[in-house]
């Protein structure tokens, strides 16, 4: 995903064969291929943030959730290595919490399933900030 200016101009949409079936790269007879995955060109700025992540990261965090902790990030001054920690702790608060609504639970509900909380799961981070070759 992408933010500029405290809000998120890209995010790709979930890549999946099924609800909780997702693309698994891997060598075996049973793995998606890369060229399975969607590409995607997006115009970005100095002064964006891209967020990349694996679905532990995304069945656990709105949209909205991921951007104010960028945004909080980026107001104290912090790096791209402690916002991608910081957006992957509350990742894995939020995967242990039994009492919340997160992406996964909506998905689920979404596909017929009584599922309430988040999911445990790898959780990756991955943050990089775009500057002007100035900087």
């Amino acid at each position: 995903m992408v933010v500029r200016d405290g809000c998120t101009i890209f995010r790709s949409p979930v890549q999946q064969h099924d609800f909780n079936f997702t693309y698994q790269l891997e060598s075996g007879n049973n793995a998606d291929l890369p060229s399975s995955g969607q590409i995607f060109a997006v115009p970005i700025a100095p002064g964006d943030v891209i967020i990349a992540g694996t679905d532990g990261l995304f069945d656990n965090l709105y949209n909205n959730e991921i951007t104010a902790v960028v945004v909080h990030a980026l107001r104290a001054g912090f790096g791209p290595e402690v916002t991608a920690q910081k957006i992957a702790a509350l990742a894995r608060e939020r995967a242990q919490a039994k009492d919340r609504q997160t992406p996964f639970s909506t998905a689920a509900q979404d596909a017929g399933f009584r599922y309430y909380g988040g999911k445990l799961d790898d959780i990756t981070v991955v943050v990089s900030y775009v500057t002007s070759s100035d900087e």
